[in-house]
């Protein structure tokens, strides 16, 4: 009986931790945006300004958000960086979240 309670609770312990983890995960496909239609958006390698970005995206391309984390350039911005996987190239990087309208509608 000890062995099942414990294994029941490193369970309620793990499926606490994707339940935290899920509202980025849960959105659907999301879609990026600007200002100007025709921008270019930076995909960057890290959560911040001062990676490369080896890839990027056009407003209207569809993303699966992955995670997103708060955005460490500018302490105290209420922006946050996403990691996010291209619908159609399947590519993987980081895009600040003011370019993302999430399939939510939130931005």
């Amino acid at each position: 009986m000890l062995k099942l309670k414990q294994g029941l609770m490193t369970l309620l312990a793990a499926i606490a931790v994707v339940v935290t983890l899920s509202p980025a995960l849960a959105r659907g496909v999301s879609t990026l945006t600007a200002r100007n239609p025709n921008s270019r958006i930076n995909v960057r390698s890290q959560p911040t300004v001062n990676s490369s970005s080896p890839h990027y995206g056009f407003p209207g391309d569809k993303v699966r958000v992955i995670q997103c984390v708060q955005d460490q350039d500018r302490r105290g911005s209420d922006l946050n960086w996403c990691k996010v996987q291209f619908v159609n190239s399947k590519a993987v990087g980081w895009i600040r979240s003011d370019f993302i309208v999430f399939a939510d509608g939130g931005e």
